[in-house]
């Protein structure tokens, strides 16, 4: 359906906002990415608006006038999922939060705008020809398994088409995919898991990595089937297996790794994490792949640089979920031991009450129970630093609190950094306020 135009931010003329961009060149505008593909490069074509007034007109106008116009459009509606995953996390969400966290996209625009993972199970013909011809790429891709039977079970309805033929089709005519596989013990890892691993290797290099992701269970799923969560010995042996494909697919892909364990698998199994040359380009990252050791190694050089730079004597207080401060006792502590000695970095480990405790990524923290635990922990001495990954782009905690609210209620100033606590503009506030001591 036609778009309409919210603002103009830039030249006035030929639009009035309220129009509506009816086709561009003859051929139909349903969406903003008809537009913006229909508009790009240095050419010129007829444009047919429907005023307010429901009058069509038509102009021809070349592409760069009319991105001198700056318009703005109304929000682009996205394709809602019609699946019933077994370990959707909508349908563990518990009501009375905001409506957007109980909305459930599968819209391969969002995939390729964003980096939002979709299914692809209605994905129709003249998606696929479009995704080609607008070269949507990359696409992020949830997989879960190449079984038919699995992926219906897993998705919880049938399933016209077949995951590996659509992926194929996509990826032999250039479009970069990366996959995802929540994993669930007993349903979709062990040997199904191996024949994934080897329908994706398959289609390598156009499928370009897989991430594997422990399936998150909350305490909110009384009407939902019984599953399973990953324990330190399961993680183990999930690790093994993937170690075992990696070594087998080498040859495929050489110094391009294909395969990664999320983060949390190798702080489940009290593992070591890989080194950071062993993430390739980081393209999971969305997925907490890789994450753990940049940050790692982000912490290690704001140190070595603080000690060279003779800043002693800095005190605050870091917030992380269960997972990240087993990072912190793990590779932290050690770090800040050996380059910071003097300064007092104290560390609150909230357990999430929200959505359980086997819930344990700081991304899903709300900030009432941040305020609860720092509250609780009587540790909390100079400012609260909080884990980039709790609010959202508007700055919200998952129950609407933010960063303000937290600071109101705890009569302490909260930060949240861009990416960790020994970031720059955090150390000049907490060396003056020592100096103001």
């Amino acid at each position: 359906m036609p778009i309409e135009i919210k603002e103009i931010r830039g030249k006035k003329g030929f639009f009035h906002i309220g129009d509506q961009i009816i086709s561009i060149g003859g051929i139909d505008v349903n969406d903003q990415l008809d537009l913006f593909y229909r508009t790009a490069g240095e050419d010129s074509a007829e444009f047919v608006i429907r005023r307010k007034n429901g009058k069509l007109i038509s102009k021809r106008l070349r592409f760069k006038t009319f991105n001198d116009y700056e318009l703005s459009f109304e929000e682009m509606s996205f394709i809602n999922c019609r699946s019933k995953c077994i370990f959707c996390f909508v349908e563990q969400t518990p009501p009375g939060l905001r409506e957007a966290l109980y909305q459930k996209d599968d819209d391969y625009r969002l995939s390729f705008l964003f980096g939002n993972y979709v299914t692809l199970n209605d994905i129709t013909t003249a998606d696929i020809h479009r995704i080609i011809e607008y070269n949507l790429s990359p696409l992020y891709v949830s997989v879960h398994s190449t079984e038919k039977k699995v992926r219906e079970k897993i998705f919880g309805r049938p399933l016209k088409m077949e995951i590996v033929e659509i992926l194929s089709s996509l990826s032999s005519q250039g479009i970069i995919i990366h996959c995802q596989v929540v994993l669930v013990p007993e349903i979709n890892d062990g040997k199904v898991l191996e024949k994934t691993v080897d329908d994706l290797i398959g289609l390598y290099p156009g499928c370009r990595s897989l991430a594997l992701v422990p399936v998150g269970l909350t305490k909110h799923r009384k009407s939902l089937c019984r599953l399973d969560g990953f324990t330190k010995q399961s993680a183990q042996g999930l690790l093994r297996l993937s170690e075992k494909m990696r070594k087998k697919y080498h040859d495929r892909t050489g110094e391009d790794p294909f395969l990664f364990p999320s983060d949390e698998f190798y702080l489940i199994a009290e593992e070591e994490l890989p080194e950071e040359d062993e993430y390739g380009a980081f393209d999971q990252l969305s997925n907490g792949v890789g994450m753990s050791r940049l940050f790692i190694e982000d912490i290690r050089k704001s140190s070595r640089s603080l000690r060279k730079r003779g800043i002693s004597g800095i005190s605050m207080t870091v917030v992380t979920g269960v997972l990240g401060s087993v990072l912190m006792e793990r590779y932290i502590n050690s770090i800040l031991s050996e380059y910071l000695p003097d300064h007092q970095i104290d560390i609150v480990t909230v357990k999430n009450r929200l959505f359980g405790e086997k819930v344990t990524v700081s991304g899903l923290l709300c900030g009432r129970d941040i305020i609860d635990s720092v509250k609780e922990s009587g540790i909390a001495k100079g400012p609260v630093i909080l884990p980039p990954n709790c609010i959202n782009h508007e700055g919200l905690f998952l129950d609407d609190l933010k960063i303000g609210d937290i600071r109101d209620r705890l009569g302490i100033d909260v930060f949240v950094p861009e990416n960790n606590f020994l970031e720059k503009d955090l150390i000049q506030y907490c060396t003056l306020r020592e100096r103001k001591r």
